[in-house]
């Protein structure tokens, strides 16, 4: 498992991308062919970031390691959250009546009346009369209270899968690779580097500060030598 081409291309980055695009997307699939539609939107994504990939250079063991990782670990665990995430949204996360007005006001007052109750009873001393006005607060906005909490806890398991992505690749990084492995990907960037000179493509040369001074020497010293013999 051995990335040459940057870490832009480490498992993390790349499952988010790709996770990125599903999400942009599930929210206009159909339930039925949901989890069918993510695996080619998925699979349309990856084959993006592989052109990029293999254009830099990339090994392509471990590229077939990345999308085990996709489509054998993260995608089976993704799809069907986001169907169950897609249905709670368009049924208004279940709330009552979808969480209009007539629904936020008896919720409101179901949470006065509930504060009410709690501070008369004598069980519970040290409880204010503010309660009663917390508990109707949270009554009215309770709709957007469980849709901040639904897509705070879906956000969070998207960061798990990425997280787990990324520890997965660090636990087998450098030092479980093979010399037989390591070797094959360090010829195949020889190859693409003798390919590179073969076809004319010339890389962007920049001389270290002694070079440049030694060169500017040079130069001054043969301008020198010009002007000495003209004057001879």
């Amino acid at each position: 498992m051995l990335n040459l081409a940057g870490p832009a291309y480490d498992f993390g980055p790349v499952l988010f991308a790709v996770l990125q695009e599903c999400e942009h997307q599930r929210r206009a699939l159909e339930p039925e062919r949901a989890g069918k539609r993510l695996h080619e939107i998925a699979r349309a994504k990856l084959d993006e970031v592989q052109q990029s990939y293999v254009e830099s250079g990339g090994d392509a063991g471990y590229w077939q390691d990345l999308e085990r990782e996709v489509f054998d670990t993260a995608l089976p665990q993704y799809a069907p959250a986001a169907i169950e995430q897609t249905r709670l949204e368009r049924t208004s996360y279940g709330v009552w009546r979808g969480g209009d007005p007539l629904a936020r006001g008896a919720m409101g007052l179901g949470g006065l009346g509930l504060g009410t109750l709690v501070v008369a009873l004598p069980l519970h001393p040290f409880l204010e009369d503010p309660f009663a006005l917390l508990l109707a607060a949270a009554g009215f906005l309770y709709p957007e209270i469980k849709r901040w909490i639904t897509d705070h806890r879906h956000s969070r398991f998207l960061n798990r899968l990425i997280a787990q992505a990324e520890a997965y690749q660090k636990d087998r990084r450098l030092h479980y690779v093979s010399h037989a492995r390591f070797d094959e990907a360090l010829r195949t960037l020889a190859k693409d580097a003798a390919g590179e000179e073969g076809a004319g493509v010339r890389r962007p040369y920049a001389a270290p500060a002694g070079d440049a001074e030694g060169l500017g020497a040079t130069a001054a010293e043969r301008g020198g030598s010009r002007k000495h013999k003209t004057s001879a």
